[in-house]
């Protein structure tokens, strides 16, 4: 068993990348189009270059995680490595530069790429080191337990402060770009010192008899790049994994869509000020943490699968039937992200722990535990389903006629910025649920897999 230690190290790195994920994810595209000055189908294909980049830089970060040797063990130096350009680079991102249209578009696209590319570096091994540190059936969703909780505190840096810390500086006399500059450097800062933490606090994995093999090249070349793409399509022939990536991608695709155009409903739909917004933010992180330990209860009673198919398609009912309802209000907002929370929550808590579980099937089938490759498909899928619910919510502001300069938008804009609050994450979420009926793993089935791979080690 895990040391209270150990798990509350592990869970204060979780603070990183949900500050990271929702910052982008939340205020990314409203940043561009109505502070620094990007046209919405540009912002969008901004945001899908990066995403689609850190799809890329993921397998490769995965892989040298997997096969990292130090007296540190695997995950640990890439985290260290990660904490500083994360600082750095996420105060880039939110600078307003006053370029022309055309340079603004390269500045934010190579500046994204370096975004991502330093997220995943932190995050992949991240997550790994969960699947390393236990592999115990319900340990893992408590792990996931003391992450997610520290998940809300990053969702609070990344999703709740921003429009504080804006309000307070225009308030100060200072222009929005500086406020939002602002964001960027405190925001950075939390993210890189929360994955320093618990790199340096966690000792489980470090060798301290370590000896280098120099018989083993380090340098990743084609060779090396060659058995990345061989351990990918080997894992993909997993049904549990392909299940879990169909799954998990529809979902972050309704979470995308949902996330970034709250702030527009909130603002034109709503007529709400900042002050309210960054409410509704605190109200979907705390409900969160109140959901945290009846989710957690309920998986060890009843199947992950049962409860995360259960929980995140009764929230898509719910969220089809707000839109039925006058929600341009208080209570309206209200109810509506205590719902998005409650499959917020499913999914953080219950996803990793599942994909965790899939390691040692991987193992079974492969003859080598390859957790990096494997928790890299969750990345993979949250890569894809950025750049797919930006660029949509791109299209669907610029297709109905967004104006980025009026502070009241026409019925039409606010009737499309309803359905992405509201309609299309409720069906995407149903979809979801739908999926996941077929998710092989169960109980029973793990420990039938780690029973195997015992049995095969005393042979």
């Amino acid at each position: 068993m895990l040391s209270f230690k150990t798990k509350l190290s592990y869970g204060i790195g979780g603070i990183c990348d949900n500050t990271l994920y929702t910052l982008s994810g939340t205020y990314l595209l409203i940043y561009l189009t109505t502070v620094a000055g990007v046209e919405p189908m540009a912002a969008g294909t901004i945001s899908a270059i990066g995403s689609i980049w850190e799809a890329l830089v993921g397998p490769v970060v995965a892989f040298m995680s997997d096969n990292m040797e130090s007296k540190y063990g695997r995950r640990k130096p890439f985290l260290i490595f990660a904490a500083f350009p994360i600082a750095i680079i996420t105060s880039l991102l939110f600078t307003t530069v006053g370029f022309s249209q055309t340079g603004k578009v390269v500045y934010y696209i190579v500046v994204i790429m370096l975004y991502w590319t330093a997220f995943s570096t932190g995050f992949l091994p991240y997550m790994s080191w969960g699947a390393d540190l236990t592999d115990d059936y319900h340990e893992r969703t408590v792990l996931r337990s003391y992450a997610y909780v520290f998940n809300q505190v990053g969702m609070c840096i990344g999703m709740v402060l921003p429009t504080i810390i804006v309000d307070l500086a225009m308030n100060s006399g200072y222009t929005p770009s500086r406020g939002w500059q602002l964001v960027g450097v405190f925001s950075g800062v939390c993210a890189g010192a929360s994955l320093l933490i618990c790199a340096l606090t966690i000792h489980k994995d470090d060798k301290v008899d370590f000896e280098r093999k120099t018989t083993k090249s380090t340098k990743y070349d084609i060779g090396k790049l060659k058995i990345v793409i061989s351990e990918y399509f080997s894992i993909l022939k997993l049904r549990s994994i392909r299940y879990l990536i169909g799954a998990s991608m529809v979902f972050l695709v309704a979470e995308i869509i949902f996330a970034a155009d709250r702030i527009y409903f909130m603002t034109y739909n709503a007529g709400l000020k900042a002050g309210w917004i960054s409410a509704f933010m605190l109200m979907t992180t705390l409900g969160g943490v109140v959901f945290v330990p009846f989710l957690e209860r309920a998986a060890k009673k009843y199947e992950k699968k049962e409860v995360f198919l259960g929980t995140i398609g009764l929230s898509g009912f719910l969220m089809i039937g707000a839109r039925l309802f006058n929600i341009e209000n208080v209570i309206g907002c209200s109810l509506v992200c205590i719902i998005y929370a409650l499959a917020n929550t499913a999914y953080w808590q219950l996803m990793p722990s599942m994909i965790y579980d899939v390691c040692e099937v991987d193992e079974l089938k492969s003859g080598k535990k390859h957790s990096g490759a494997v928790i890299s498909f969750q990345a993979l899928s949250e890569s894809l389903s950025i750049a797919f619910g930006l660029q949509i919510l791109g299209f669907i502001l610029s297709k109905s006629g967004f104006d980025k300069s009026a502070s009241v938008q026409s019925i039409h804009v606010e009737f499309w910025i309803e359905n992405a609050f509201t309609f299309i994450p409720g069906l995407l979420m149903i979809i979801v649920a739908i999926i996941m009926i077929g998710y092989p793993i169960t109980k029973e089935v793990f420990e039938g897999v780690l029973m195997e791979l015992e049995r095969r080690k005393i042979e």
